[in-house]
């Protein structure tokens, strides 16, 4: 267990946070959100002792063990991959070094034989017991999760790009196994088959771990409590990120509301004391009046960083067949990255396409946007079709000369432009910032420049490339209500995997070269892809005889029918209980609300019976609301191991 105890910290005349107390229990998986810029990574770096805070102090049991992930790629020591891993457990590579060198003296020593050989048994006892003769395995386990192969553990870290690295120094930690992680985007380097095994992994770990991650389904599939870090404050919520969602947008609707009770309290009082200020006979009423103004504690509205709402449409409507792919070969040297592969896309289908990373979806991008062309096959285009195109690259086509507004004006579509400052503002450019020139901007603003140009283009199909991976929560949730409501034709490539959930109504996963289609969101393709994938293995690594290949397919498909049917019945029996969990959370938390403002007032003691009632139902109210907070943490974690099996298959 670790303890922030009045923690505030201050850069020059700004403070981050201030009077932060926070517990952070044994075992607890949390997420810590909130808008950027508030304090997030800093205070992550105050918990590992990076930072000293201005005041307050921390406290954990003596041999606690931290983990960080940061954002920024760390310093590394040259070394292969698999050396630099197994550091993650330095005591146990301190040992091995030891025993080799003893085992060297050895081998040479005529005498004092007996002493090193007393030594070396006791460095193998205790290499034995902080599990150094499985850390190899381990490490290997780890990296391969991580979407390493074999032939990479003995290479040198100076030949991997960032995002690998990041990949190492991740494995290591995960291998360190410390009393609390500290994540701070670790979804940011990962393609999705390295998500899902990295959630498993951290699902199953023992310990305690704080993430900051914009990736919402990464932090919906493992938060058991999520921490918004606002205004310098901490609120802390019960559940997971969908179930904040629904308890921060019930909070500010009752902070609204109590904003406009005392509103209308003040303005009463205000009134009556401007009426008869000057009047003596009322002198004690007036006085007794300014004197509640005075006392009145003032309810403070949040900062409106609520979701920006825009809309884009296609000019024009292409027909209903917008594409077809035919028998597409396509190979960059010697190897196929693609093999005979065959897609129809319609009017108004919005299609995830995903794949683990180099699987070849940005090649069928760039094939579909004539960027490359097939060696064998055709691409037929339906009549009306235009195409927008968001690469990845993009940014390489921006004119460094235009100011940020001009250069999103000369590409919209005429119906659009009155649009332009409202989608501008979603991806962060206000005010003076439209007039900035794209020569003085960053990388990840010239992204969201490029990206509100294909939204704004005259496009009616569009193709998108990892188009959130320089937006903020807020720029996101107003990009998937824009494309939520989009009525043209959508292909997206994304990591994120709440925005594809949102979004799609049929995802392809493009693999070893060929498509594999799925009906429905992401959530329906986990659900699918198991029993699908172990059905196609298992009939083409079949080599019995046509009979006996038919029966056993015969009985595979109705044991996962079976199955299914069983762990769909399962799943919506736990989904019903815990919204049936959270409707009562809500009115225990409005009936716990309600007799706090009865027992704060003083009218209430007047009838002793009364207040003794009140407090009994308080207590009583107390209990239970506990009671339905234990039972919905634990239908989650059901449901979590529930989830966890569907996609482990």
């Amino acid at each position: 267990m670790l303890q922030l105890q009045d923690i505030s910290y201050t850069v020059g005349e700004r403070t981050l946070f201030q009077h932060v107390n926070w517990t952070i229990r044994s075992g607890k998986r949390i997420a810590l959100v909130g808008p950027n810029g508030t304090g997030k990574t800093t205070l992550l770096r105050i918990i590992y002792k990076e930072l000293s805070p201005t005041s307050g102090k921390i406290t954990h049991p003596k041999k606690f063990t931290i983990g960080y992930l940061p954002q920024e790629e760390p310093t590394f020591e040259e070394g292969t991959v698999l050396r630099l891993v197994m550091q993650g457990n330095p005591e146990a590579v301190q040992i091995e070094e030891e025993m080799k060198r003893i085992h060297e003296q050895l081998e040479s020593a005529s005498d004092h034989t007996e002493k090193l050989v007393d030594q070396l048994g006791s460095l193998e006892a205790r290499y034995g017991q902080i599990g150094g003769y499985a850390l190899e395995a381990e490490a290997q386990k780890i990296l391969a999760g991580l979407g390493f192969k074999e032939k990479d553990f003995s290479g040198s870290m100076s030949v991997l790009s960032g995002g690998w690295r990041m990949r190492v120094f991740l494995a290591r930690m995960l291998l360190q196994g410390p009393d609390l992680m500290l994540l701070d985007e670790p979804t940011n380097h990962l393609d999705l088959p390295s998500l899902e095994w990295l959630e498993n992994y951290l699902r199953n770990f023992s310990g305690s771990m704080i993430i900051v991650s914009h990736d919402r389904f990464f932090i919906d599939r493992l938060a058991q409590e999520i921490v918004e870090l606002y205004n310098g404050r901490l609120t802390h919520y019960a559940g997971n990120y969908s179930f904040y969602e629904k308890q921060r947008a019930l909070l500010h609707e009752q902070i609204l509301k109590k904003y406009d009770q005392q509103k209308e309290e003040r303005e009463r009082l205000e009134k009556f004391i401007n009426r008869f200020r000057y009047k003596a006979s009322k002198a004690a009423q007036v006085q007794s009046r300014i004197k509640q103004l005075e006392k009145m504690e003032r309810i403070e509205l949040p900062k409106d960083h609520g979701v920006i709402h825009f809309q884009i449409n296609a000019d024009v409507q292409s027909y209903k067949d917008v594409l077809h792919l035919q028998n597409i070969w396509f190979r960059y040297d010697r190897d196929w990255v693609l093999e005979d592969l065959n897609l129809n896309i319609y009017r108004g289908e919005k299609i995830a396409l995903i794949g683990e990373n180099g699987a070849g979806k940005t090649t069928l991008t760039r094939l579909i946007s004539h960027e490359l062309l097939p060696q064998k096959g055709t691409i037929k285009w339906g009549e009306r079709v235009h195409l927008a195109y968001y690469a990845q690259h993009q940014i390489d086509a921006l004119d460094l000369s235009n100011t940020v507004f001009r250069e999103v004006e000369e590409n919209a579509a005429p119906s659009f432009r009155p649009k332009l400052r409202d989608i501008l503002g979603a991806f962060q450019f206000t005010g003076e910032d439209v007039e900035k020139k794209i020569g003085v901007l960053s990388g990840g603003e010239k992204a969201r420049v490029s990206l509100a140009k294909i939204l704004l283009s005259p496009g009616n199909l569009l193709i998108m490339d990892e188009p959130t991976n320089h937006l903020d929560l807020k720029s996101k949730e107003a990009l998937e209500n824009a494309l939520e409501d989009y009525n043209g034709t959508l292909l997206l490539i994304s990591h994120d995997r709440y925005f594809l959930d949102k979004l799609v109504n049929r995802v392809i996963e493009l693999r070893a070269g060929r498509l594999w289609e799925f009906e429905g969101n992401y959530s329906n393709y986990l659900d699918h892809k198991a029993a699908m994938i172990r059905l196609e293995d298992n009939s083409s690594s079949a080599e019995t005889n046509r009979n006996s290949r038919q029966k056993k397919s015969k009985e595979l498909k109705q044991k996962q029918a079976r199955a299914r049917q069983a762990i769909s019945k399962e799943r919506q029996r736990l989904t019903g209980l815990i919204e049936s969990l959270e409707a009562e959370i809500e009115r225990l938390e409005d009936q716990k609300e309600r007799l706090e403002l009865s027992l704060s007032n003083p009218e209430s003691y007047q009838d002793p019976m009364l207040a003794i009632t009140l407090q009994r139902e308080y207590d009583s109210t107390l209990k239970e609301l506990e009671l339905k907070e234990t039972q919905w943490e634990e239908a989650h974690l059901q449901l979590d191991d529930l989830l966890a099996t569907m996609q482990s298959g």
